[in-house]
């Protein structure tokens, strides 16, 4: 069956129209811009604006996102276990979704800079990448063995086990991660000033979810292995 017609209908719906309404500010952003418009193109730590171009800026993003795309579509025709992919089409969906919204969100925040807008994103960083890791943390664990989409470490290529073992303990590890650091990101600076303390969070969660993913992996597959040379008892 084809990729496609297996995604679930709100994740192709949400995607379509986040993609075409990026489309649309875009190109009616890079027309209505003076020529010599500054955009801001990166944030620092602190959500503040540091770094700056043309309005040729407006089409970097895109063309990033759009390779990737490619050579992600690429990689995924001719990945041998592309059965799989397909098996997990609705969790993978929800993935790509999660993608297209962060495109969409900061190619928002590029547009709005020409406009004088969205000088400091301290609050929409955590936020934003709180809730994607939220979305990625579920799907994770549901996302079939393969070569292109996952925690590619040699133990989950080789063993199915320890595949769904290292899914499940990054995916539990991703939505507490992304929860709390959402949580943080909304916490007016009124009431406390936390800096860079959310996305501090978020890396701490996001390396500690990689390191104890490796170990699950390891074990489960060390552990796999260890049965498979136990030598049977003669009857």
């Amino acid at each position: 069956r084809d990729q496609g017609a297996l995604v679930n209908p709100v994740a192709r719906v949400v995607s379509t129209v986040a993609l075409a309404a990026t489309a649309f500010f875009t190109l009616t952003a890079f027309q209505t811009l003076p020529a010599d418009a500054q955009l801001a193109i990166h944030w620092n730590v602190d959500g503040i604006a540091d770094g700056f171009a043309g309005r040729e800026a407006l089409l970097l993003l895109p063309a990033i996102f759009g390779l990737t795309a490619l050579l992600t579509a690429l990689a995924i025709r001719f990945d041998p276990k592309r059965d799989n992919i397909v098996r997990s089409a609705e969790a993978v969906g929800y993935v790509g979704m999660g993608l297209i919204l962060l495109f969409a969100v900061t190619q928002s925040a590029i547009i709005n800079s020409g406009y004088g807008e969205a000088a400091r994103l301290d609050h929409a960083i955590p936020v934003v990448l709180g809730a994607l890791f939220v979305l990625l943390g579920y799907a994770m664990p549901q996302i079939k063995q393969n070569y292109t989409i996952g925690v590619r470490l040699p133990w989950t290529l080789e063993s199915v086990a320890a595949w769904d073992a290292a899914h499940i303990s990054v995916g539990r590890a991703w939505i507490v991660t992304g929860a709390v650091t959402a949580l943080l990101g909304v916490i007016p600076t009124s009431i406390v000033d936390l800096g860079a303390a959310p996305l501090l969070v978020f890396f701490i969660g996001l390396v500690s979810s990689v390191v104890a993913a490796t170990f699950v992996a390891h074990t489960t597959f060390s552990a796999g292995a260890r049965r498979g040379k136990r030598p049977r008892r003669k009857r």
